[in-house]
């Protein structure tokens, strides 16, 4: 296997447990709400990087439709390579370095997104 696919592959967990050992042997101890209110104080600051990362990248007010097509050259930039890839495999023309960018974009779009969902439970 190329490693540029096993580094696609293998990196983000490299990372996980890279951030693992540093909270676990160098980072304090994690702060645990006594009660209510702190408790919901912590979800309020959750909530608040919540809205602060959705805005993230929304740039200077405008019209919502430029908005909106500027949120969506991500996916489309994603299907645009899987496309090909697809293409290029079925007509036999698939190189090495098409199939580690599509792996990449893949990851981009599914495995990121599962592995944000496990470090969540």
């Amino acid at each position: 296997m190329d490693p540029i696919t096993l580094l696609a592959a293998l990196g983000p967990l490299a990372v996980d447990l890279g951030k693992s050992l540093i909270n676990r042997f160098v980072a304090p101890d994690q702060f645990k709400p006594a009660t209510i209110e702190q408790y919901a104080q912590m979800k309020q600051i959750d909530l608040e990087f919540f809205k602060v990362m959705n805005e993230a990248g929304a740039g200077n007010p405008s019209y919502p439709w430029v908005e909106a097509i500027v949120r969506l050259m991500r996916p489309a930039i994603g299907l645009l390579v899987l496309t090909t890839w697809a293409v290029m495999h079925l007509n036999g023309t698939a190189t090495e370095e098409v199939n580690n960018f599509a792996s990449a974009v893949g990851f981009y779009l599914f495995g990121e997104r599962s592995l944000f969902y496990i470090k969540k439970k």
